[in-house]
């Protein structure tokens, strides 16, 4: 029987208005790949932070190879042999790949940093975890985010970490940069390494895991191995309770008028010659690999990067989106990816974010009406199902899922005509990403249109009226959905004409 890496007996975290973990026990095995899945809100994350000493439980304990601790810091954790892998990763980025490998710990000489040794030990580092192509001299910022996340595992495996945590690390990974994440997971495995694996992707989870634990709102729902019997419906009841559907309505809203045209838009070499033309009733789905351009077309047309060519016409009419402020006033929303980062404001609470991108509706004369915007927020809590305590609610303690529908709400309240999303769903459980698809359907019932970039293709199957797909920031063709596969996208977003 295997050993026992880690036990929970009873744990309990309670915020308030909020019990994040209500009495979970489970055990983990040690060398395994043990997945965690469960909606947002579920305890997940809250999990994740007493494992890696970023919070104490309020009851119960954790045990760690056979001994009770009680972590007061992630140093505590990270001694002990617990490392983390956040979604949002806490690299240094202005510092090259081997002072990253070091950070706290750099080589010196005489009082000075050993260059040299520092890169040889990187090197060795990098080609013992399999990441020969990783330049331990270049810059951090200048790696895609895969590469990045390699480098913060491998130094969690360089602090001899026994147990790494991962949360939904291929959210923002390209299928190349997957595949390699999946190569190195199972080789921290061959050396014995536990490794915690949170994902919303159920394909993963078939894929990578030994065993498979559900939470739902902050309980423990089932351990068990997981075998070739276990099925994603199967995860997904779990998960939700209840079965989902993947069908988000395609085709069921009427087309209506141009709402907007793009003619030969141009911005740098990041976007060329795009031209579509976008209709009333219809969500267009921009399909393509990491780097095709899709969030800089969305970025362009939105004001945030600048127009070397080509022109946009809103119901008709000529129009020069010069930045956001410009975007708003010709009732455009842009709702990014990076929404704890670009999107939301994280300090300020529920009803503050939602009235956020319509302020001046709230302030006539100078004076805010605080009345309005509570009841706005009321409206849209009530509309988008968000999980709070109330309107006073920090997004910042918000499940992934509620801070997206958050996003959603702020820029709904203006009121757009187009809305331009980026990745809708990203580290969204799947409950509430049918509930967002479904929302952004009744968007368009509206007779107001949709343009959504998604990386995963069944999303932009199950959700888009018509798809662009773009190679090297060119469109290589605009599909309607019944003529679509997964195949045939791939094959255009590898540069292939179809």
């Amino acid at each position: 029987m295997a050993n026992t890496a880690i036990r929970l007996v009873d744990v309990t975290k309670v915020f308030p208005g909020v019990r994040a973990l209500d009495n979970v026990s489970f055990e983990i095995h040690e060398g395994d790949v043990h997945c965690i899945i469960g909606e947002n809100g579920a305890g997940k994350s809250t999990l994740i932070k007493i494992l890696a000493g970023v919070q104490g439980c309020d009851g119960g304990h954790v045990e760690l190879f056979g001994q009770t601790v009680h972590f007061k810091s992630p140093e505590d954790a990270k001694r002990a042999g617990v490392g983390v892998v956040y979604q949002e990763l806490s690299n240094f980025l202005h510092l090259d790949v081997a002072s990253n490998l070091f950070a706290g710990a750099v080589p010196t000489r005489g009082g000075h940093i050993d260059y040299k040794l520092l890169y040889q030990s990187a090197r060795k580092i990098l080609d013992t975890c399999g990441l020969d192509y990783i330049d331990e001299k270049a810059d951090m910022r200048n790696l895609s985010l895969g590469s990045q996340q390699m480098v913060e595992i491998a130094s969690l495996l360089h602090e001899n970490a026994r147990v790494v945590i991962l949360d939904e690390p291929t959210s923002a990974l390209t299928q190349v940069e997957v595949e390699k994440l999946f190569e190195l997971i199972r080789d921290m495995k061959a050396r014995g390494v536990t490794i915690i694996y949170i994902s919303h992707r159920l394909d993963e989870v078939v894929e990578l895991a030994d065993a498979l634990t559900v939470l739902k709102d902050g309980e423990h729902v089932v351990t068990m191995p997981m075998t070739k019997d276990v099925t994603k419906e199967q995860m997904v009841r779990y998960m939700v309770g209840r079965d989902v559907s993947y069908d988000y309505k395609v085709g069921s809203t009427p087309i209506g008028d141009v709402v907007m045209e793009a003619d030969g838009l141009c911005s740098g070499k990041a976007v060329q010659d795009i031209s579509f033309q976008l209709h009333a009733g219809e969500i267009l789905g921009i399909a393509g690999l990491e780097g095709s351009g899709r969030t800089e077309l969305l970025e362009t047309l939105f004001g945030w990067r600048g127009l070397t060519g080509g022109s946009v016409r809103i119901h008709g009419k000529p129009v020069r989106v010069r930045n956001p402020y410009d975007a708003k006033r010709n009732k455009l929303a842009y709702i990014t990816k990076e929404r704890k980062i670009l999107g939301l404001f994280l300090g300020l609470d529920v009803q503050q974010n939602i009235a956020a991108a319509s302020t001046e509706r709230y302030a006539p004369g100078g004076w805010v009406r605080y009345r309005k915007i509570a009841e706005n927020a009321k409206k849209y809590i009530k509309a988008m199902s968000i999980k709070c305590s109330g309107l006073t609610h920090k997004v910042m303690n918000l499940s992934g899922g509620n801070q997206q529908k958050v996003l959603l709400s702020m820029w709904l309240s203006a009121d757009p005509d187009v809305v331009l999303i980026d990745e809708p769903t990203r580290g969204v459980d799947v409950g509430a990403k049918a509930e967002i698809h479904l929302l952004l359907r009744d968007v368009v019932s509206q007779n107001k249109a949709v343009i959504m970039v998604s990386s995963e293709l069944p999303e932009i199957l199950a959700s888009c009226d018509r798809i662009m797909v773009m190679y090297e920031g060119r469109c290589m063709g605009i599909l309607d959905n019944r003529d679509a596969s997964e195949e045939k996208l791939m094959a255009m977003a590898s540069g292939y004409t179809v």
